[in-house]
């Protein structure tokens, strides 16, 4: 019987690192990744995760099995890919998994949106999502890889959330008529990661969001409700459109319902299917003595 444990390379160890490297050292893989940030390296590395300096990718790659690619993309693409993929190529990876975004749908109108819908980016960060995507796929052209594309909704967690908006008066509660956002508990992604990488065999794309498309201002008056606190009065979006930063308008010109159906028949159901479970979870640890 083989009982090599399968090396996990992650390049980009960002946001959702912490709880996407705590789940994979939980089920005893062997994981190594890269990234400079100090703080993240030294704990990562208590959780036992080798811990590589950007200069130093390729020590991360050589020995893997798997390869999760979380790095952002550029304006030319996948840096990971053009930068390395002959090592990538020479490696003993075969299955690849690539974090991108559901942005790469762009505007559908609020209908409902699944993995064979139309692709409409509209803005420079949607199109380098999607030439990312197309640059990790074509290296099936070099090598029998086997690659898995998660197409990622809003991420929230403990570190990022609204009540942390809320709390700093950093939130606008906003209405607009028919519009949706979409998100997904970070611990859903490390989650759905995991049973990805022991599969190691499904291809293609798949979404990742939780059940519950909803309205900015629903998340946010629920999650004012749980702190039992007064909210800036809620603002039309008809009226401040004008006012809001190019980076924030952005998100509300997209309206979409994300479909979440093939992430559930492949990986099962989410540990925390809509926003309100996720963040009664969260609200709980934040503040266990309410």
């Amino acid at each position: 019987m083989n009982l090599k444990k399968k090396h996990i390379s992650i390049l980009g160890l960002g946001n959702i690192s912490i709880v996407l490297c705590r789940y994979l050292t939980n089920k005893d893989f062997i994981v190594s990744g890269v990234t400079d940030n100090k703080i993240r390296r030294e704990y990562l590395s208590r959780l036992g995760v080798k811990v590589y300096s950007k200069k130093d990718v390729i020590k991360s790659i050589q020995n893997a099995d798997v390869l999760i690619i979380t790095a952002p993309p550029d304006l030319n693409g996948c840096p990971i890919i053009r930068n390395y993929s002959v090592d990538i190529i020479k490696s003993n990876i075969k299955w690849i998994g690539y974090l991108s975004s559901t942005a790469v749908y762009g505007n559908h109108y609020g209908k409902v949106v699944d993995e064979n819908s139309k692709l409409n980016p509209q803005d420079k960060i949607e199109f380098c999502r999607l030439k990312a995507e197309q640059d990790v796929l074509a290296l099936q052209s070099e090598k029998n890889f086997i690659i898995e594309i998660f197409r990622i909704s809003g991420i929230y967690g403990f570190d990022r959330n609204i009540f942390r908006q809320i709390i700093s008066k950093n939130i606008r509660p906003i209405y607009k008529k028919n519009h949706f956002f979409n998100r997904i508990h970070e611990e859903d992604i490390a989650k759905t990661l995991v049973a990805a990488v022991l599969s190691s065999r499904n291809s293609g794309v798949v979404n990742l969001s939780d059940d519950l498309p909803s309205s900015q201002l629903d998340m946010v008056l629920y999650a004012g409700k749980l702190l039992n606190i007064k909210l800036p009065k809620v603002e039309n979006y008809d009226e401040i459109n004008n006012s809001l930063q190019s980076s924030i308008k952005r998100y509300w010109n997209n309206n979409r319902k994300i479909n979440n159906s093939l992430l559930k028949e492949r990986y099962g159901s989410l540990k925390f299917p809509t926003y309100k479970e996720g963040l009664l979870n969260i609200y709980k640890i934040m503040f266990p003595d309410f």
